[in-house]
């Protein structure tokens, strides 16, 4: 459903590859020397979307390099915006295996703090409507210039800066990379993740 993407020039993904992500089937990517992930536990038809966004969460840090990589014993650190359900399913994997060798620490973003040790920030659209939490929006400027992978399912994500917007195309759950965007701070996207999703660029401003 591309209605949901700011206008841009938005190429077509292999939608082929792109059903494994349906709702029923979470991502099952696996870098070279990571373990196989654990099986997905019989899960509520309210926590089944939550599950394979924390699947793919994993996945977006496995397939993505960083200019300053954590230190060999440090772990990639995930922080979650307004959503506990995600924040939960997160936490269950992060217990359960290692991505490229290293441990997850999941972290909630409540402040600009929060937002210090994070290599990728997720913010839930609905956390737009808690009381004293800042929205995607103006968690964004915070983040300017920073090797921080941002990920929201808000509908106006790429428009306002984000890199990564989920969004849903009938019953499946798919996704929206900005690359550019990443590369301008450092982060390279594997090619085998791109693709998978569609391709936002922005549109040349006009003179």
């Amino acid at each position: 459903m591309r209605g949901c993407l700011p206008r841009a020039r938005i190429r077509p993904a292999a939608f082929a590859l792109a059903a494994l992500f349906s709702l029923g089937v979470p991502p099952a990517f696996a870098a070279p020397g990571d373990p196989p992930p654990p099986p997905a536990p019989a899960t509520s038809p309210a926590f089944a979307a939550e599950t394979v966004k924390a699947a793919y969460l994993v996945n977006f840090i496995r397939f993505t390099e960083w200019p300053s990589p954590p230190a060999p014993d440090a772990p990639f650190v995930i922080g979650i915006a307004g959503n506990r359900a995600l924040e939960d399913e997160l936490i269950r994997l992060a217990d359960r295996q290692l991505v490229r060798g290293r441990r997850l620490r999941v972290v909630r973003v409540r402040s600009a703090r929060d937002l210090e040790p994070l290599h990728l920030a997720f913010f839930d659209v609905a956390a737009d409507a808690v009381p004293d939490m800042p929205s995607a929006r103006e968690f964004l400027p915070l983040l300017h210039r920073r090797p921080v992978l941002t990920v929201s399912d808000s509908p106006a994500f790429l428009g306002h800066g984000g890199m990564v917007q989920f969004y849903r195309e009938e019953s499946a759950l798919r996704f929206a990379i900005a690359p550019d965007r990443a590369r301008a701070v450092g982060l390279v996207i594997s090619s085998r993740l791109l693709a998978l999703a569609l391709i936002h660029r922005e549109e040349p401003s006009e003179p």
